[in-house]
């Protein structure tokens, strides 16, 4: 054979292991839960970071679709989710003792609309039926909520019932693995509005610059400077949201992939999404854009309460339902029916309250990565 010849019959066999290789991949022959499955669609479904906080019980959605809605309704994603058209998911950020969620944002992803609308939770928000804390904060559901449950179901379950908004999945990750990420992308460009001094000589100076997992970490914990500690927190924390954001856009897919794959085999996220839920709602917030991401603070304001038989009182963050209510119907629940009897413990009623300054609060990442950091619209 000449040289052609042997090029060409080599090439002939690695083409035939190929479409050997993609048969194998991609025809269903695995049998799981009696559907027949492929290789490939295995490892989409797969979920390898659940195994740390578990999964979710099983469930069906019990949510009553507006009227209005068009019932052939189909957002494209082919999602395993609650409602058609909505994918939500509940993030929590861990103290440095992994005990308190200290960090509660919850995503609701309107698909069919193109946009995505976050809701910050106080850590102290006032959720009494759900903890056996005294206080009844929110922050502590997770380690001391319902015994029968996992940890991870208790946060869900509050959230669920208390906002009636469905959740469809999770994610988790602690102060030291944000570190590990934001290092791992070298870094995070921030125009900081102010200096923030975390401890003596741990500073993060007012202007643009890069911050690295430290400084990351500094932004995202500092409260002590703040008029009130964990609103003044969560404000900031939006700073970091549109910085990450942004690096995401920034990167190419690629590279995104490799930064994936570390933080898996490293396991610093905890999460039941799917590898092929993660790739397509990456794509999708990437097309969304950050002018059309906002994020809300749950109204409310702080207060000074006292359990009974205690003497020392605890500053809880006291939930204002009925403008929560309006908030939720309109940016939180796009596809369902509106929502006025939600299981919201109010410690300051309505006509009583001493604020509203956080009854709507709330701007879009574009407008956090160009400085409008307190929105207030």
């Amino acid at each position: 054979m000449t040289i052609g010849e042997k090029l060409g019959a080599v090439g002939a066999v690695i083409g035939a292991l190929v479409i050997i290789i993609c048969m194998v991949l991609y025809i269903p022959f695995i049998k799981v839960d009696g559907e027949q499955i492929s290789l490939m669609q295995m490892f989409k479904d797969s979920k390898p970071l659940e195994s740390m906080e578990g999964e979710l019980s099983s469930k069906t959605s019990s949510y009553e679709v507006r009227s209005e809605v068009d019932s052939t309704l189909d957002d494209g994603l082919d999602l395993d989710q609650l409602v058609e058209g909505q994918f939500t998911i509940l993030f929590c950020g861990f103290d440095e003792g992994r005990s308190n969620t200290d960090v509660n944002m919850l995503a609701v992803c309107d698909i069919a609309a193109n946009t995505i609308n976050i809701l910050q939770i106080p850590r102290d928000s006032y959720v009494p039926d759900y903890t056996s804390f005294k206080a009844g904060k929110f922050n502590s559901v997770y380690s001391m909520g319902d015994s029968s449950k996992s940890k991870i179901q208790r946060t869900v379950d509050c959230v669920e019932e208390t906002f009636g908004i469905p959740v469809d999945r999770y994610v988790t990750t602690g102060c030291s693995d944000i570190v590990d990420i934001v290092d791992l992308m070298g870094g995070v460009e921030v125009d900081m509005p102010y200096t923030i001094q975390y401890e003596a000589d741990k500073i993060i100076n007012a202007g643009p610059q890069v911050l690295s997992g430290q400084k990351a970490e500094w932004l995202v914990r500092y409260r002590h400077g703040y008029n009130e500690g964990d609103i003044g927190r969560m404000q900031a924390q939006r700073i970091f949201m549109a910085a990450m954001m942004n690096k995401v856009c920034e990167t190419g897919t690629l590279t995104m992939m490799g930064y994936m794959k570390k933080i898996y085999d490293n396991q610093w996220i905890g999460t039941d999404l799917s590898i092929d839920e993660m790739s397509k709602l990456s794509d999708f917030a990437i097309a969304v854009g950050m002018e059309n991401i906002s994020m809300y603070m749950l109204p409310g304001e702080g207060y000074n309460y006292t359990p009974p038989g205690y003497k020392k009182p605890y500053s809880v963050y006291t939930i204002h339902k009925s403008v929560t209510e309006e908030l939720l119907n309109e940016h939180f629940r796009p596809y369902l029916k509106k929502e006025y009897d939600l299981p919201i413990t109010e410690l300051v009623k309505e006509g009583s309250y001493k604020t509203s300054a956080y009854d709507n609060n709330n701007t879009n990442l574009e407008d956090v990565h160009n400085g409008d950091t307190f929105g207030g619209k």
